[in-house]
């Protein structure tokens, strides 16, 4: 039994089944057993393969699981499938990342920790490190083992929000970039004033009858819109030269 051979409850991937050398290729994924385009759960076995990455402890194993989910999504994006691209791109991070995160636990000769050894895996030698070893053994690149560790060292809100970004698909690129140069934070008045804008346009403001909207108010609320309605005036104002101004 491998160290991550623990069986979930529904549908386990053990990682028994996973050997470095078998690879799944994107042309043969369609006939892989519980394919279906109509079903992406049952494509991915989203949760089994993502059970099996937590549970894993060697890196050839995760690695082969990144390779199965990369030829999933390759295929997905072939078929034009995004919701099933998504969760094998899902699959394929979680997979680099966890593959990061072993390779750093991993012992390497001082050669190794400073980086200059080179090509693929580490120099050969009588009796590699364990680092050196995972490394042949995973088919990795000294470069690639690097990327998967920068991405093992961002921080867990950061990468769990790119992955769930709805408007743009997750790369191990983007992450890694978006880590080292966060966008700035926008600031909240400006997205408050940004929405009142919005909600002005929405609802239809500028179509109401201002004498209709004046009369359902009570002596308080009138009296507020006098003293609160020229600084709105000449706030507004001011605005619009802000915004007639070239960028």
């Amino acid at each position: 039994m491998t160290n991550c051979e623990h069986r979930p409850p529904h549908d386990p991937l053990p990682c028994r089944r996973l050997t470095p050398r078998r690879r799944l290729r994107p042309a043969r994924v369609h006939s892989a057993p519980g394919f279906s385009m109509n079903a992406p759960m049952q494509l991915v076995r989203y949760d089994a393969m993502i059970y099996a990455i937590a549970e894993c402890h060697r890196v050839d194993e995760v690695k082969d699981l990144r390779d199965q989910a990369m030829a999933l999504e390759v295929y997905a994006r072939q078929a034009k499938n995004l919701d099933a691209e998504r969760k094998a791109a899902d699959v394929r991070l979680r997979a680099e990342r966890r593959t990061g995160e072993l390779l750093k636990e991993l012992a390497r000769t001082p050669r190794e920790e400073s980086g200059r050894a080179g090509g693929k895996g580490c120099p050969a030698a009588e009796h590699p490190s364990p680092y050196a070893a995972a490394l042949d053994s995973a088919g990795l690149t000294r470069q690639t083992a690097h990327r998967y560790q920068a991405l093992a060292d961002v921080p867990q809100p950061v990468f769990e929000a790119a992955l769930r970004d709805p408007e743009r698909k997750p790369t191990t690129t983007r992450i890694l970039t978006e880590a080292r140069d966060p966008v700035p934070k926008m600031a909240d008045d400006a997205l408050w004033l940004w929405g009142r804008a919005r909600d002005f346009e929405r609802e239809r403001y500028a179509t109401k009858d201002p004498v209709r909207l004046v009369s359902g108010m009570t002596e308080t609320m009138l009296a507020d819109m006098r003293r609160i309605l020229p600084d709105i005036i000449d706030f507004y104002a001011a605005l619009a030269e802000v915004l007639d101004e070239p960028t």
